[in-house]
């Protein structure tokens, strides 16, 4: 029996009354009046990261609106789960995970290559050089032996979506090895699918060949390759827009075996259709030429061409909020989209409670995957008449919060090592601490900023004021927790109260530095909450 992701029941998700469920893609609205799916639930949090990208892309792909209003009616009245089946299996012949056609995300023709033990489609284990070195310390080696059929999709089409170098050939996903992905969030997971659909029209003009309208157009696996043996590349013209969400670089086969029921190594379910192994081929499709997909925002180099943003150390917090919620200006960067997008909608979705912006993605290095990121932050509804001085405001705090971090780490150097320019660790913890340990504060000026633009001058000037508070006040803090660091004996006192003095004479509100990115006023500003 074959196993279509359209029809079949595959992806683990939540309700409101806290239920799990496994359903199939057209049951995402199911109850949604009364109890309400309200996020995915899957044993991993990248496998959460490729289902949202699947639904979106799925719907973007099947039924997107044709104008504002079409949209504004499916926000505020969900399509029922039949409307969903009868629009998805518009598609369903190229869901097929095991048939003896096209499969979901597998070469059309491969009938030969290096054959792999399945946990090899997860991006973290270890290989061949590393467990040949026997190097495979913190992710062992043969714990993934099999993989149910659900968790065989989710595992493909995550390693498509962000698949990183692989030695010669083996190419990197159609937004690069581990792209950043940033989803709007709603109430309910279809809130959060249709708030992530842009219109027809929109859509088919922002990257892609909409002329290009057969099947292997949009999902490559339902004909031959695009190898790249000779190099050749596949640019947007080559395709239809929705390819973007398909994207195929690696030349993969699942084989699967049917025998006695036994767990999946994975999700822990009994099967009796479990996959152990699969095929894999160098020379895949590779990507080129200017990609612009919705989910992922992106940088400027200094060719001005358009490069997407990439998971990197230190996680996400509200240190990227230029360049994933408002642009930054300054290193030029925009967010995705979709985000854009979500600013023109807002009037149409005043109902959400809390939207938030889901931003995640891999930290690669080369093809070893260092760590999984994500996090949320909240997306505040700003009237037009006020957004223009309200970004620039949250663009002064968070360029001051990286004056202040930098500071922190450079004093705290000074207090440890004698010589703390030729020191040559990574201190990036400290950064971390600092950003981590104020977000909650941020988020919260946030809001009282968007009141004190409507009260004048005097009010935005006294949140500047506290904002500076919390930075020296949580700077102070680090420093002390780590410039003695709980090594009283090789301590050097001297040189610690040196740092500390450094610190506290950056620390001030008369600093230049900080006056001007704040655009405080040059007199001696005082602070009753100092």
């Amino acid at each position: 029996m074959v196993f279509n992701l359209i029809n079949e029941k595959w992806i683990p998700v939540r309700r409101l009354d806290g239920a799990q469920e496994i359903i199939a893609p057209w049951q995402v609205t199911d109850n949604v009046g009364s109890n309400p799916i309200v996020s995915l639930d899957a044993n991993r949090p990248d496998f959460n990261g490729a289902l949202i990208q699947f639904l979106i892309g799925l719907v973007q792909t099947t039924m997107a609106p044709k104008k504002d209003g079409n949209w504004r009616a499916g926000f505020t009245e969900p399509p029922g789960t039949d409307e969903l089946k009868i629009a998805f299996e518009k598609v369903s012949h190229a869901f097929n995970l095991d048939c003896d056609g096209p499969r979901f995300m597998q070469d059309f023709e491969l009938d030969e290559g290096k054959s792999n033990q399945i946990d090899k489609l997860l991006v973290e284990i270890p290989g061949d050089e590393t467990i040949k070195d026997n190097a495979d310390h913190f992710i062992k080696r043969d714990s993934v032996k099999r993989m149910c059929l659900a968790c065989s999709a989710m595992a493909l089409f995550t390693l498509q979506t962000n698949a990183p170098s692989g030695g010669k050939g083996y190419r990197t996903s159609l937004r690069g090895g581990g792209p950043l992905t940033t989803i709007v969030m709603g109430d309910t997971l279809w809130q959060t699918i249709w708030l992530n659909v842009l219109n027809e029209s929109d859509f088919l003009d922002n990257c892609g060949n909409s002329s290009l309208t057969d099947d292997v157009a949009i999902f490559p696996w339902m004909g031959p390759t695009r190898t790249s043996e000779k190099d050749q590349l596949t640019t947007p013209e080559d395709v239809h827009p929705a390819h973007m969400f398909w994207g195929m670089p690696r030349r993969i086969v699942l084989k699967f075996d049917s025998g006695e029921t036994e767990n999946c190594d994975v999700c822990g379910c009994d099967s009796n259709n479990l996959v152990t192994s699969y095929v894999a081929k160098n020379y895949g499709t590779n990507y080129e030429g200017g990609w612009r997909h919705t989910l992922t925002p992106y940088g400027t180099n200094k060719q001005n061409v358009l490069i997407p943003r990439h998971g990197n150390r230190g996680g996400i917090s509200f240190r990227h909020w230029l360049g994933l919620v408002q642009n930054d200006n300054v290193n030029r960067n925009e967010p995705a989209k979709v985000v854009h997008t979500f600013r023109l909608r807002q009037k149409g979705s005043e109902n959400i409670q809390s939207p938030q912006l889901w931003a995640f993605g891999y930290d690669f290095d080369n093809m070893k995957a260092r760590c999984w990121y994500e996090g949320k932050m909240p997306l505040i509804n700003v009237d037009d008449d006020i957004r223009e001085n309200y970004e620039s405001v949250i663009e002064q705090l968070i360029k001051t919060s990286e004056l202040v971090a930098n500071n922190v780490r450079k004093y705290v150097k000074e207090a440890m090592f004698r010589r703390p320019g030729d020191v040559k660790g990574d201190f990036s913890f400290i950064d971390n601490r600092f950003w981590n340990n104020t977000e909650p504060e941020f988020y919260a000026t946030l809001e009282k900023l968007r009141i004190a633009l409507y009260d004048g001058d005097d009010a935005v000037v006294g949140i500047k004021l506290q904002w500076l508070n919390i930075l020296f006040r949580t700077g102070e803090q680090l420093f002390d927790e780590y410039s003695q660091s709980n090594q009283i004996d090789v301590a050097n006192p001297k040189r610690i109260a040196l740092a500390h003095r450094k610190l506290r004479t950056f620390n001030q509100k008369n600093n230049t530095q900080i006056i001007k990115i704040l655009d405080l006023p040059a007199k001696p500003i005082t602070n009753k909450d100092n």
